[in-house]
């Protein structure tokens, strides 16, 4: 990794992250710590997952409810995100072209 894509890196500790996971889920939370492999450790991480309504309610309820989807969410202290499960890992615009894109020289 070259000297820029580090200090990139670096600005982004501490900053909010979106990760999406092969298995669909989502993972919102600070960047703690990467690693060689792309392993992410992130703080006051918010976990969504989409499941299908049957497995919390009965077929009636989702019938009325006209829901066959629940998106589950729960807070995590901390979590690792294993990089080979990474798919997608998203910051905020502002963030990207105020802090990252100077640093890279590149334009979005």
């Amino acid at each position: 990794m070259d000297n820029s894509h580090q200090k990139s890196m670096r600005k982004l500790l501490g900053k909010t992250l979106k990760c999406t996971l092969d298995d669909g889920r989502i993972a919102t939370g600070k960047l703690i710590c990467v690693d060689r492999l792309k392993n992410l450790i992130l703080g006051h991480v918010l976990e969504e997952r989409t499941v299908d309504s049957s497995f919390y309610c009965d077929e009636d309820y989702a019938a009325t409810n006209g829901s066959k989807v629940i998106v589950a969410k729960r807070e995590l202290t901390q979590a690792m995100i294993p990089g080979i499960h990474l798919i997608k890992v998203e910051i905020e615009k502002s963030l990207y072209e105020e802090e990252i894109e100077p640093i890279l020289g590149y334009k979005s």
